[in-house]
């Protein structure tokens, strides 16, 4: 319980990292209009909407090797 990461890992724990990565880059979609419409200069909303977008991309992407590692361990 307390060694996450000790192999072998349970399916279950991926299909969890899975959905937990998929929501984590969906409260980041969700904060780019607030970062748009909020205070603060041209600058610092580009360079806070370009982390958000590596983020996105990042996180969507663990997704899918959790997805795909899950998928494997179940055959």
């Amino acid at each position: 319980m307390w060694n996450l990461f000790k192999k072998p890992i349970e399916k279950s724990s991926f299909e969890a990292w899975s959905k937990m990565s998929d929501d984590i880059a969906k409260v980041a979609i969700l904060a780019i209009p607030v970062i748009i419409y909020g205070a603060g200069t041209i600058l610092s909303k580009t360079m806070d909407i370009l982390l958000l977008l590596s983020l996105i991309y990042i996180f969507l992407a663990m997704g899918r090797i959790f997805r795909k590692k899950f998928k494997e361990i179940a055959l």
